[in-house]
């Protein structure tokens, strides 16, 4: 294969949600740059799970998504997951906090194992069974060869350069056998769990006015308190009062962006009776005060 050519682009642009590009690096191996911007992206066609063994690298953000078997799995930044088509997913990709960055490898056991993956040391049905043999998905914090090769390969995605992404692959497929073959993260959560946090979410975002407690929300659920913080910790990856708070940020900025009114008036929306306490909790979270972020017009919103 020359490897001077540029490699052909699969992937496309969704609209406002960010960007996928794909990559086939050879018979059977793809390659994956996504850059998401949304909180919610489709699962897409179920057969290109199927014989195949798919390696996700988080390079910043979080990943949820349910999988087979009713398994609800994180994944969240410096982390890495395999999982083969037992663990498929079931269900839309979910990004909390609408920012995720990673590189996904898409490899085929048949077609790629008669290919220079095979020529190279790297047998992909071996690394099935070592990595995925029990529950069919693996997950384990990144050790500093793999973050590093991943920082690398993200400079190669405006690229596309054949010979340099075949490159990495290979050197991160190697570098696999140094992890710990048994996996370490498994964050695994209930549907009726699930429900309640996303019913929880929902209920706070449609209304940034009304402040909810933990505990009138888990009350409302028949659970316990502390129940309800460790399932909205483990689902949207921050505890109760830091993840709501930050969404009352982001919804503050917006507005402040996108009208005229006064920041008594968009401090009342979000929840602050207080103006004084909401600009410092808004300078605590973008470094600015209101007035000063409102008068950035190049400031980039969350």
């Amino acid at each position: 294969m020359d490897h001077t050519i540029n490699l052909e682009n699969y992937g496309e642009f969704k609209d406002g949600k960010g960007k996928i590009d794909i990559y086939q690096l050879s018979e059977g191996v793809f390659i994956s740059f996504n850059q998401i911007t949304t909180d919610r992206w489709e699962k897409g066609d179920d057969s290109i799970y199927q014989k195949t063994l798919v390696f996700n690298f988080c390079r910043r953000g979080r990943c949820d998504v349910t999988f087979s078997q009713n398994k609800y799995a994180i994944l969240s930044q410096g982390q890495l997951c395999i999982s083969n088509g037992s663990a498929a997913p079931t269900t839309d990709f979910r990004y909390p906090g609408s920012l995720y960055e990673g590189i996904q490898l898409f490899v085929d056991y048949e077609r790629a194992d008669s290919d220079f993956l095979t020529l190279l040391g790297i047998h992909i049905k071996a690394m099935e069974n070592i990595f995925c043999k029990s529950s069919g998905i693996y997950f384990h914090p990144m050790n500093d060869e793999i973050q590093d090769l991943i920082e690398k390969i993200w400079a190669c995605k405006d690229k596309a350069d054949a010979g340099l992404l075949r490159f990495y692959t290979v050197r991160i497929l190697h570098a696999l056998d140094t992890m710990p073959k048994t996996s370490k993260i498994e964050t695994f959560y209930t549907q009726s769990q699930i429900a309640i946090v996303m019913e929880a979410e929902s209920t706070i975002l449609s209304d940034l006015s009304v402040k909810h407690t933990a505990k009138e929300l888990a009350d409302r659920y028949g659970i316990s308190e502390s129940s309800f913080k460790q399932y909205v910790k483990g689902i949207l990856g921050e505890n109760y009062l830091t993840y709501f708070r930050r969404k009352r940020m982001e919804a503050a900025a917006k507005l402040l962006k996108t009208t005229d009114l006064k920041i008594i008036d968009i401090a009342s929306r979000v929840g602050y009776e207080n103006q004084s306490k909401f600009s410092r909790v808004f300078a605590q979270e973008y470094g600015v005060t209101p007035l000063d972020f409102r008068r950035m017009p190049e400031r980039t919103i969350k």
